[in-house]
């Protein structure tokens, strides 16, 4: 014997529309979430400060990672010298500032260099620290 239910058909949309709410959710999450990595893959061990780095949203960002031959990014692209300088005069136009992640091993003298022709271009040079929890406020 066939039983038959007396209960209203559900509509599909039923199930669909939390599946297209996690979907949403999810979108969201990465898109947000992509906007807070600064630099990915190139590890550096930034020096200690209790000051704090404003107006400097939008800079470009070179990173000098430790040793003497050790490779420099501009913007997450690895560089050399010469495309180092080349990458500056390009975009003269644009953003002025240049925010340098420099690892505490790096050498000076590179470091030094950097800025120096960051300067020459006309740039802002800021030097990127990670916060020091000893500090007093």
């Amino acid at each position: 014997m066939k039983l038959e239910s007396h209960l209203p058909k559900q509509s599909p949309w039923l199930y669909v529309t939390p599946l297209l709410n996690g979907i949403l959710l999810l979108l969201i999450y990465f898109l947000f979430s992509s906007g807070f990595i600064v630099q990915s893959g190139i590890t550096v061990e930034k020096p200690k400060s209790s000051s704090r780095l404003t107006g400097f949203d939008r800079a470009h960002i070179v990173t000098l990672a430790a040793g003497d031959n050790a490779p420099m990014y501009f913007d997450g692209k690895r560089v050399t010298w010469d495309e180092l300088r080349a990458e500056f005069k390009k975009r003269r136009d644009g953003e002025r500032r240049i925010i340098l992640h420099t690892d505490r091993q790096a050498p000076t003298s590179r470091f030094t260099e950097v800025s120096s022709l960051a300067l020459e271009m006309g740039y802002e040079v800021a030097l990127s620290t990670t916060p020091n929890p000893d500090a007093t406020r």
